[in-house]
């Protein structure tokens, strides 16, 4: 996918890779993982630049759950003065019908992190730690 995008966007694309970690999750249950990374601190109408979705246990995210994220951009590098951005959350359910989560949004009580990265970095973990108020 990396090789696609490099020869069809050129420096437009790029490759994150992510390790997702979470504890306290119920084993029983199924959840959705969305990983999504932008070229600024997110706010209401930020869009992000890459985003994944993917069904996860508890036992994977505790091990650690490894993703690749195709970031797709405008321009080459980052605008702004902002770092850039990664937000993960799970949520209790399966992937909808949206591929990519570009438009999902974290619902109350998902469990989440954030990191800030170098523009230049593009390897990055983050642990789920914290939750959206109800």
């Amino acid at each position: 996918m990396a090789l696609l995008a490099a020869t069809t966007f050129g420096d437009a694309a790029d490759t994150l890779h992510a390790e997702v970690r979470a504890e306290g999750l119920v084993e029983s249950g199924s959840y959705r993982l969305v990983v999504q990374s932008y070229d600024s601190r997110p706010n209401g109408r930020s869009k992000p630049v890459g985003s994944l979705q993917r069904a996860v246990t508890a036992d994977e995210l505790r091990h650690g759950v490894h993703v690749n994220l195709l970031e797709l951009r405008h321009t080459a590098q980052a605008g702004g003065d902002d770092q850039p951005m990664v937000v993960a959350w799970v949520e209790a359910g399966q992937p909808d019908l949206e591929f990519d989560a570009r438009r999902a949004r974290p619902l109350p009580g998902s469990v989440y992190g954030a990191v800030r990265r170098d523009a230049n970095t593009h390897s990055i973990q983050i642990s789920l730690s914290r939750k959206v108020a109800a």
